[in-house]
């Protein structure tokens, strides 16, 4: 198997694939039958589950029951939107806008595997993230969902409080369990490398989580500016 290397051609095409899908694809479901859009929400829904499914086999069948829980960052993001898909209601948009985008779009640009395409781990790490921000596309494109300043303070504050709860699952689960990767690193070559050692690259983590959030809503605080002039 070939090493996962970030700056490697093929990387950088699996990444560019997965954005332009993200992007493009809900806008050819614009004004489209509810059959249509139902299949598209179907699809979403149902690679994100596999991609859930392999990792709870991978890590936690064949490895250790603790390791392969739902409950790192992005399961959460997945479960929101999907509870978005069901409910239509904001709250859960909003979480997997901002957690979506900066978890999954981190997780899709610097992948937790350590081999690159064709690797099934790596293939359905990429798909499987992809998802969930295809998932908020939709909401942003079909839906004409949004966020609001206010909602960026709001969605940091519950990611904040569940930051400090999983200190306490993983603390009851014990080691090796890292979600949300509060006591070591993820492994690979990602964002984390160029932070501190744990336990205080957490610090640096939620420090950079709180900039992307805000990133994120500059978009959209820039076109009000531009559409108000």
């Amino acid at each position: 198997m070939t090493p996962l290397n970030l700056l490697g051609t093929s990387h950088i095409i699996f990444t560019t694939i997965c954005f332009a899908v993200i992007v493009l694809l809900p806008r050819l479901f614009i004004e489209k039958s509810d059959s249509s859009n139902f299949f598209l929400i179907a699809t979403i829904i149902s690679l994100m589950i596999i991609n859930h499914g392999m990792d709870f086999y991978f890590e936690g069948y064949q490895d250790q029951l603790k390791l392969g829980l739902p409950i790192h960052l992005c399961d959460f993001s997945s479960a929101a939107i999907i509870l978005y898909f069901f409910t239509k209601r904001r709250e859960f948009f909003l979480f997997a806008f901002f957690a979506g985008i900066s978890g999954a779009g981190m997780a899709i640009l610097t992948p937790d595997s350590e081999y690159g395409f064709p690797n099934i781990h790596y293939v359905r790490h990429m798909i499987g993230h992809a998802m969930i921000l295809l998932g908020v596309s939709y909401a942003i494109i079909i839906d004409n969902q949004r966020p609001y300043l206010e909602d960026v303070h709001k969605t940091l504050f519950i990611l904040s409080l569940l930051l400090l709860l999983m200190y306490f699952v993983n603390y009851l689960l014990g080691p090796p369990a890292n979600y949300w990767y509060v006591a070591e690193k993820p492994a690979g070559l990602n964002v984390t490398s160029f932070m501190r050692d744990a336990p205080y690259h957490m610090i640096d983590i939620y420090i950079l989580a709180v900039i992307v959030c805000y990133l994120i809503y500059a978009f959209y605080y820039l076109i009000d500016k531009i559409k108000k002039n």
